[in-house]
């Protein structure tokens, strides 16, 4: 392995065309210039310089060796930049999961532009699944944090920061009777009528806040169709298959086909978004994040 220290002098040499100019340049006296460049020479058992009448000039062996140099030089100058960069969170990357309904929220691309902005050396993996393999992800750290619609169970070292609270709404077919009611429905007033959910596999969390709102109210939906995906639901219901209850950043979507309304019950119908991470681990990058949820 060859010294990077005879590397750097090498390259003076080089780059000046002349020891004396390079000892000068490397503030050293020429002699024990001379000998580093005589004692890399010995090392690769090869003539890397040319001696001139005035100066020296790099043989072609010489001229790879200098560019390579180059190259390792610059490289190793920017390790302790770099080194430094990654322990305050400023290089790296962090991954990021979240499920397919939080996906749709738009203070998810907030945060990641904000993120983006404050720490453009930082790349950002992103991850869509469902609730239960995120909380895996967390537990395996294959993830720093996942954004899902409950705080993570109990007992995994696991801890929850409470995002925010998203209202639920009502989605209706166009043609279908709610519709022209008024702004606001009440959701015992849904109980007669066929219901479009996003499969629990997928999107459990917000399934079971779904159901838990109907329970209070005194009903068991009538599930006639489940769909894979949130957004795939949207078009079950623009087909006239069912009605919906869904978080409120959906209104936005298949506004044409779809009426949405406010939604009245007894107890407040929300679909939460809770960040979890993993509590005990040092990852500053995660420290970021975090500190832009506040």
């Amino acid at each position: 392995m060859i010294d990077i220290h005879k590397l750097n002098a090498f390259v003076a040499v080089v780059e000046e065309s002349n020891i004396s100019r390079a000892a000068v340049r490397l503030n050293m006296q020429q002699p024990p210039l001379t000998r580093i460049i005589k004692s890399l020479e010995d090392e690769l058992d090869t003539e890397l310089l040319k001696r001139l009448p005035r100066g020296v000039e790099a043989t072609e062996a010489g001229k790879a060796l200098y560019q390579e140099a180059v190259t390792i030089l610059a490289h190793a100058q920017a390790i302790p930049k770099r080194v430094q960069n990654i322990s305050k969170g400023l290089e790296g990357q962090i991954n990021i999961g979240f499920t397919n309904s939080v996906g749709l929220h738009s203070f998810l691309p907030a945060l990641l532009r904000n993120f983006r902005e404050n720490f453009p050396a930082v790349s950002i993996h992103l991850e869509e699944d469902a609730s239960s393999s995120l909380i895996d992800s967390i537990i395996n750290q294959n993830n720093d944090i996942v954004f899902l619609r409950k705080p993570a169970p109990i007992n995994l070292g696991l801890k929850s920061l409470h995002v925010l609270d998203e209202p639920l709404i009502v989605a209706l077919p166009s043609n279908h009777p709610l519709a022209l009611q008024g702004d606001v429905i009440h959701l015992l007033d849904l109980e007669p009528y066929d219901f479009v959910l996003y499969r629990r596999l997928a999107g459990q969390d917000l399934f079971d806040n779904i159901l838990a709102c109907c329970y209070q109210a005194g009903f068991s939906p009538r599930i006639v169709q489940e769909a894979p995906r949130l957004t795939s639901s949207l078009n079950l219901i623009a087909a006239g298959i069912g009605l919906s209850i869904v978080p409120e950043a959906i209104r936005d979507f298949w506004n044409k086909q779809i009426v949405y309304k406010a939604l009245q019950a007894d107890t407040t119908c929300i679909a939460p978004i809770y960040a979890v991470y993993q509590q005990d681990v040092e990852n500053v990058r995660l420290k970021h994040i975090l500190n832009l949820l506040d």
